[in-house]
C-alpha cells in the first residue's frame, strides 16, 4: 500500500537483542518491552492508532530510558500529527548508537515537514482537525470542512464504518513540502497528477492555489477520505485496485444526491483501451498509481477501477462492497473475499469484468486530453499570455495569439474567425481555444453560440474553472442569476482564490436580494487581497 516510514520489526529485534544481551536476559521486563513494541508497529501498519498510541503511552510510563521506546513513541507521535513531541522523543532515541542512523533519518524528515506544519492554523469540528498556511489559505477551511463534514456521514453510510474522530487534514501551501511529505518525486507527482495522498494516519492534500486554475480539490478531499476509511475498517489490507476503484467511486458522494459517474475524459479512456486492446493490470497498479510513468496510464487505470467498482455495484450495491470489505478485515484475502461475494474464481471475476466493459457503449472522444498538472505558484487570473502559451501546436497558438489581439481591439468577428482556425489546427479539444472562442462570442452579442461552446467545454473538461467563469457571465447577461450563482458556486468549487469568481457572486447576490451572501462574498474578496 502507501510508502510509510515505520521502524521495521527486524530492525527493532536486531537491536533488542544486541542490547547488552546477558542483561536482557535477566529481566524479563525488557522482553516485555520487546514484545510490546512489536505489537505497537503492527498496530501502526494497520492504521490502528489507538491501540498504538496506548501502547507508546504505557510503553513511556513503564521505560521512559528506552531509546527503543522513544524510537517507537516518536513514530506514534508523528502519526497523531503532534510534530514537537516527536521530535523530542527521536532526539533521546538518536542517542543510542544502534539506532542513531535509523532515528536520525526520522528525526530530519519529520522535522523537515515541522518547517511547514509548525506555521499551521488549527480548526476543529466535530470529525476533523483541519490545519492550514492562514496566510495564504485561509478562504479554503470553510469550503473544505462543510465538504469533510457532508463526505464523512454520506462515505460512512455507504461503506458502513465511520472513523473515529478527529480525522487529521493538512493542506500543503507548496511543492516542496508535499513532496517531502508524500514521499514522491516532484516528477511522479506531475506525470501522474497526485495532487494528494493518504498517509501516516491523516489526508493530506495540495493547496488548489498551487494550479493557475485549481482542481477538484473538494472531490479530491472526498476522495482521500474514502482512503483514510478503508484503512481503518480494513486495517491495511486492501490492494492498490480497490483501494482506488472505492476512492474514485465515492469520491462526488459529498454532493447531495450525486450517483457515481465516469467523466468523460476517462470513458473515451476506456474506449481507446478496448479499441488498441491495452490496458492497466492489477499488477501495474501495485504499490502506487503515482508511480505509473505517463499520465494517461494513471488515468487509464482510475478509469479501470471505477469501471471494476461499478461491475461490482451494480450485482449488489454496497452492501456487497461493504461484504468484501468485512471480509478482507477479517483475514480472507482480496481475491478470495471477491470470489465469495460473485460466487466465481477471482480469474473469472476478472474476466466477466472485462468482458462486461468490452459490450459497454463508451464514447470514444477524438481530440479529448488528459490536462497536465503543475504544481506551482501562480497568478490567481490566467491571462491570454499565459492560456496561450499552454497551446502546444505551433499554427493553432499563432492564431490564438491574433485572436486575442483582435478581440483586445474590440474586432470580435475578426477574432471569432482566428479563434476557430486555431481550434482547427491545434489537433485536440483546446479548453484554453474554447474559452477564448466563446468569450469573443459573448462579446459579439452571440449568446447561443457561446453557450453550445462552453457546455461542451464543460462536459469534456469539468476541471477547467475558466469555462464555469464564462458561463457565468453569460448567465448574467442574459438575466438568468439564479443559473450565473449555480455556475459559480461550481468554479468556487474549483478556484477559489479568483477574485472574478467572488467579485461576480457577490454582485449576483446583490441583483437577488441576498444581501448576506453578498457580504460574505465580498469578505472572500478582502481576504483574498491581504
Amino acid at each position: 500500500m502507501k510508502k510509510r516510514i515505520v521502524m521495521t520489526l527486524a530492525i527493532v529485534l536486531i537491536a533488542l537483542v544486541s542490547f547488552e544481551f546477558t542483561a536482557v536476559a535477566q529481566h524479563e521486563k525488557f522482553f516485555a518491552i520487546i514484545d510490546e513494541v512489536t505489537y505497537g508497529e503492527e498496530c501502526l501498519q494497520t492504521w490502528q492508532m489507538e491501540e498504538a498510541s496506548a501502547v507508546a503511552s504505557k510503553l513511556l510510563l513503564h521505560a521512559p530510558g528506552s531509546p527503543y521506546v522513544c524510537f517507537f513513541a516518536g513514530e506514534v507521535r508523528f502519526y497523531e500529527g503532534n510534530y514537537q513531541e516527536s521530535l523530542s522523543l527521536l532526539k533521546d532515541a538518536a542517542k543510542e548508537p544502534l539506532l542513531a542512523q535509523k532515528a536520525q533519518e526520522f528525526y530530519d524528515f519529520v522535522n523537515k515537514i515541522y518547517q511547514t506544519t509548525g506555521k499551521f492554523k488549527e480548526v476543529k469540528t466535530e470529525h476533523f482537525i483541519f490545519r492550514y498556511n492562514e496566510e495564504k489559505d485561509a478562504i479554503l477551511a470553510d469550503y473544505a470542512l462543510d465538504a469533510l463534514e457532508k463526505a464523512y456521514h454520506a462515505i460512512g453510510e455507504d461503506l458502513q464504518y465511520f472513523p473515529k474522530p478527529p480525522v487529521l487534514v493538512e493542506v500543503f501551501p507548496d511543492a516542496e513540502s508535499f513532496c517531502t511529505i508524500s514521499t514522491l518525486t516532484k516528477e511522479e507527482i506531475e506525470t501522474s497528477g497526485t495532487v494528494a495522498i493518504c498517509l501516516f494516519n491523516r489526508v493530506i492534500i495540495t493547496s488548489p492555489r498551487l494550479q493557475p486554475r485549481g482542481y477538484q480539490w473538494l472531490d479530491t478531499l472526498s476522495h482521500e477520505l474514502v482512503h483514510y476509511v478503508i484503512m481503518k475498517k480494513t486495517r491495511n489490507r486492501v490492494p492498490i485496485w480497490l483501494h482506488e476503484g472505492l476512492a474514485k467511486y465515492e469520491e462526488g458522494r459529498w454532493v447531495a444526491g450525486s450517483t457515481p459517474v465516469l467523466p468523460v475524459s476517462l470513458e473515451s479512456l476506456v474506449a481507446e483501451a478496448i479499441e488498441k486492446d491495452y490496458f492497466i493490470t492489477f499488477g501495474q497498479m501495485h504499490p502506487s498509481l503515482a508511480k505509473l510513468k505517463k499520465r494517461e496510464d494513471t488515468a487509464l487505470a482510475f478509469a479501470e477501477v471505477f469501471t471494476v467498482i461499478d461491475y461490482l455495484f451494480h450485482r449488489g450495491g454496497y452492501p456487497l462492497l461493504v461484504s468484501i470489505l468485512d471480509s478482507i478485515k477479517g483475514g480472507k484475502s482480496t481475491e478470495d473475499a471477491v470470489s465469495a461475494v460473485m460466487g466465481v474464481s477471482f480469474a473469472e471475476f476478472e474476466k466477466g469484468w472485462l468482458l462486461d466493459l468490452k459490450q459497454k457503449p463508451f464514447r470514444r472522444i477524438r481530440g479529448i486530453q488528459v490536462l497536465p498538472t503543475k504544481l506551482k505558484e501562480t497568478s490567481t487570473v490566467v491571462d491570454d499570455v499565459e492560456s496561450v502559451a499552454e497551446i502546444e501546436v505551433k499554427d493553432a497558438k499563432k492564431h490564438a495569439i491574433l485572436g486575442d489581439l483582435l478581440r483586445r481591439e474590440g474586432l470580435h468577428g475578426a477574432a471569432i474567425v482566428e479563434y476557430e482556425k486555431a481550434f482547427n489546427k491545434a489537433g485536440v479539444i483546446s479548453p484554453q481555444i474554447q474559452n477564448k472562442l466563446a468569450t469573443a462570442y459573448l462579446m459579439n452579442n452571440q449568446y447561443d453560440k457561446a453557450g453550445e461552446v462552453l457546455k461542451t467545454a464543460l462536459t469534456y473538461y469539468p476541471e477547467y474553472s475558466p469555462t464555469y467563469i464564462s458561463l457565468g457571465e453569460l448567465y448574467q447577461r442574459k438575466g438568468e442569476y439564479t443559473a450565473a450563482v449555480e455556475i459559480l458556486q461550481q468554479a468556487n468549487h474549483l478556484n477559489p482564490f479568483n477574485p472574478i469568481i467572488h467579485k461576480n457572486l457577490a454582485t449576483l447576490y446583490g441583483k437577488l436580494g441576498k444581501k448576506e451572501d453578498a457580504a460574505v462574498e465580498l469578505q472572500r474578496l478582502v481576504l483574498l487581497a491581504k
